[in-house]
């Protein structure tokens, strides 16, 4: 019984001994080595047992080794994206052939968006979104009011195209028009002109295909015209990136910061109106801040000679998204640093034309209290904001006394303060040109930096 035993135990250790006292022999170096979509391929060795890859990415220099099955899709490894080199080598019990001469691949991003649409538009991850806008779940487009307002994006590519809604576009003085920024280039800019009521456009193309950043801008005011965007399509891909500056400033005007017929005497319309030539959007980037632009051409505080009726009111208006919405605005949704409100002007044409004095002493009272009490307002919603009374834009010397006094009724609060510029009256109806626009912001910029301390 123990001799069976003995046996039983002996000869298999006997073999196991025998069998790993054979050393392995060296596996070939495995042919015809090839990747294709992704998948790869080889001729099978007899003498091999696994196989290994290695993948090495050419930018970073990082090198992933591992074991792999004939037609695995190189998609299941979850590589970063990027250039790599590959090569394979076959194993027998540990022994290692030479590899295959190293072939390239590139790793796409799995899960890159090419497409900006619908809920992605509006959910904070790829688009940064400037200025008051409005998302119509209906049309699935994202509105876009004011002047100076529009989006931005980062993306990985060489072009972006997009389809952008428009208003009025029937109307050739009120058709709007974008400009579009790549890169930070304010200098060499592209300004379009939508004259359909879907617009399908390249915003961009032939750039270097690396990162690249795409600010759209709507230069036109909003109650010219609205625009809306529908989707964003790039041949690379958006990068998850918003990214929104530390400083705020919003600007509560008539048609001065809406940069009305600033490039040109002739009658104004929106091909010689350019909101970035204009001195709200111009200070705002020389100190480097966001700007929210809440303006309409021919509005007042609190009446007017040019609207219909006479009683369209800024200060009523600026509690809704735009200014014949009737969509309340979330103030918190942008909380500005400074406040600078240049109104009176449009109010005093309506003042001037009553027809005895009481009633224009009486008008201009109700203009003054009204101003006071808009300002109030806006000390309510933005506590810590620094508040500027701007006037002079327009030479509007008939009110110069009255704004003088409103300030005076406002200047124990120690944030607000009051700023008299000079306009050319060089541009359409007298209106400031954008030489004069960009003199302005150079005051406006150095007296916000007085108030704030802002380098």
């Amino acid at each position: 019984m123990l001799k069976k035993l003995l046996i039983l135990l002996v000869v298999p250790l006997a073999l196991f001994v025998f069998n790993g006292c054979t050393p392995p022999t060296k596996p070939d170096t495995p042919t015809n080595f090839c990747i294709v979509e992704g998948v790869i391929f080889w001729d099978l060795n007899e003498n091999a047992i696994t196989y290994r890859i290695e993948l090495r990415n050419t930018e970073t220099g990082a090198v992933l080794r591992r074991i792999v099955e004939h037609g695995i899709d190189l998609n299941t490894l979850n590589l970063p994206e990027g250039d790599y080199m590959v090569k394979l080598q076959a194993i027998n019990r540990g022994v290692e052939s030479d590899f295959t001469e190293e072939i390239p691949y590139h790793q796409e991003d799995l899960f890159k968006v090419t497409e900006i649409a619908g809920d992605t538009m509006i959910n904070g991850t790829y688009v940064k979104w400037m200025g008051r806008t409005l998302y119509n779940e209906q049309k699935e487009e994202n509105l876009i009011f004011h002047s100076a307002s529009g989006f931005e994006v980062f993306f990985k590519g060489t072009s972006v195209t997009a389809e952008i809604s428009a208003t009025k576009t029937d109307s050739v003085g009120h058709r709007p028009y974008i400009v579009v920024v790549v890169d930070d280039n304010y200098e060499e800019p592209l300004t379009i002109c939508l004259t359909e009521p879907i617009n399908n456009l390249i915003l961009a193309e032939n750039l270097a295909d690396t990162e690249h950043k795409l600010s759209v801008y709507k230069r036109t005011e909003s109650i010219d015209s609205h625009i809306g965007l529908k989707r964003l399509e790039t041949n690379g891909k958006f990068i998850p990136r918003v990214e929104y500056k530390e400083r705020k400033i919003e600007v509560i005007a008539a048609s001065s910061s809406t940069g009305y017929g600033n490039l040109s005497n002739e009658p104004k319309s929106t091909a010689n109106s350019d909101a970035l030539k204009a001195f709200a959007f111009i200070s705002a980037q020389a100190l480097n801040a966001e700007i929210n632009i809440f303006s309409a051409s021919g509005w007042g505080l609190k009446f007017s000679r040019w609207t219909s009726p006479n009683t369209l009111s800024v200060a009523q208006a600026y509690r809704k998204v735009d200014f014949f919405s009737n969509v309340d605005w979330d103030h918190s949704t942008f909380v500005p640093d400074v406040v600078v409100v240049n109104l009176g002007t449009n109010d005093w044409s309506y003042i001037n034309i009553a027809s005895t004095e009481v009633e224009k002493s009486a008008l201009m009272d109700e203009f003054m209290n009204s101003y006071v009490e808009f300002v109030q307002y806006l000390r309510t919603l933005y506590p810590n904001a620094y508040i500027l009374i701007l006037y002079g834009l327009m030479n509007e010397t008939s009110i110069y006394q009255a704004t003088e006094e409103i300030f005076d009724n406002l200047k124990t609060d120690v944030k607000i303060d009051i700023l008299k510029v000079n306009g050319d009256g060089k541009g359409s109806n007298s209106h400031p040109s954008a030489v004069s626009h960009a003199a302005i912001a150079d005051a406006v910029t150095e007296k916000i930096r007085q108030m704030t301390n802002w380098d």
